[in-house]
């Protein structure tokens, strides 16, 4: 590999080398990187420029162009999500189905005014596929070690919401409420609706 025209010495040709192949492999969903962490299956991104402007009609999607929320992506079924980080959300009420993974030991709690907690948001979750998928970020070194300790519990925790809005949009009860509402998986109701939760 030559840069400027010359040769770069072994051990830095190796280091683009890892560098493109841990890109690479984000990109295809194989595995997510912290530091020396990983977490197969997995990968913490930001989606790109292309999928926002796929989606530019629809408000519910969170966009932030100065400040993109990071996304958890995971495949559920055959269908690959990407769930946002957030800042801050609202606990559900007791007894009520949360719509959030909330992070109980993030860095990032103190940055809600309000109250909130730094969480997963399913409702806001959207469908992807791997053109959407942009470059790999780094989140709170907390909130990762919390996210890869309970990752089984998470993706429980998303399936539960899906049979949820699943059951509420076949049903035709509570359309009213906020985390249906107000969810951008109205977006990517067909394919939704057709998932299988028994496979």
């Amino acid at each position: 590999m030559k840069q400027g025209g010359r040769s770069l010495p072994e051990k830095k040709r190796k280091t683009v080398f890892d560098a493109v192949f841990l890109y690479e492999s984000i990109k295809r969903r194989h595995y997510f990187f912290w530091g020396v962490n990983m977490l197969e299956n997995h990968s913490i991104v930001r989606l790109n420029a292309e999928f926002f402007e796929r989606h530019k009609e629809h408000i519910e999607i969170l966009n932030k162009p100065a400040r993109p929320h990071l996304v958890l992506v995971v495949q559920i079924d055959s269908l690959t999500f990407a769930i946002p980080f957030r800042t801050s959300a609202h606990r559900p009420k007791h007894g009520k189905l949360s719509h959030c993974f909330f992070f109980s030991t993030s860095g990032r709690r103190n940055l809600s005014k309000e109250g909130k907690i730094p969480a997963l948001d399913f409702s806001k979750a959207v469908i992807v596929t791997e053109r959407d998928i942009g470059m790999p970020a780094i989140i709170d070194h907390a909130e990762f070690i919390e996210l890869r300790d309970n990752m089984k519990r998470v993706e429980e925790k998303f399936k539960a919401f899906l049979r949820y809005y699943v059951e509420c949009n076949k049903m035709g009860t509570n359309l009213d409420k906020p985390i249906i509402m107000y969810s951008s998986l109205q977006y990517f109701k067909e394919e939704i609706l057709s998932m299988n939760f028994d496979g």
